[in-house]
């Protein structure tokens, strides 16, 4: 899923570790840029290895930008611990979080269903049941992930 970096302390390109930590996500944050410039906007999402889905209104700056179909970023912070110290510069996180990038596809039909049942599935826990009637009534996003690291710090 990734291209050769030099890896900071605690990143790693585990498909393993980065599929765990998007799990475990409930926001995602998406980067687009269309002609207006760069937009960075919170996101529902559901998952599975390789890409991830998102909803959206029918119209908008967001899915104007998606139906381009040029390259995103993404984030994801799963937990985040603010660990206060005596002296400022001391002062640090406990976190875990994926970065990446992807291309997005809207997606038609039937696939619609099943992006959003797992969208359903992200924060239920279980198999959606979204009827087809519901899925017409909004876009559906796949972004095939391109590139993704996970961070995971641990300071205590």
């Amino acid at each position: 899923m990734s291209k050769d970096i030099k890896l900071r302390k605690g990143v790693t390109s585990d498909e393993s570790v980065i599929a765990e930590v998007l799990r475990e996500g409930e926001v995602l944050h998406l980067a687009l840029k269309d002609s207006e410039g760069i937009y960075s906007v919170p996101v529902n999402y559901g998952f599975k290895p390789g890409a991830i889905y998102i909803h959206s209104s029918k119209t908008g700056r967001k899915i104007s930008a998606l139906a381009l179909g040029e390259e995103v970023g993404f984030s994801v912070v799963a937990s985040h611990k603010l660990q206060p110290s005596e002296k400022p510069c001391n002062w640090g996180c406990a976190f875990r979080s994926v970065v990446g990038c992807g291309v997005p596809r809207l997606l038609e039909d039937h696939e619609k269903v099943v992006a959003l049942n797992l969208i359903m599935e992200q924060y239920s826990g279980k198999k959606g049941d979204i009827d087809s009637s519901a899925a017409r009534a909004v876009e559906v996003v796949e972004i095939m992930i391109t590139t993704a690291t996970a961070r995971l710090v641990d300071r205590e």
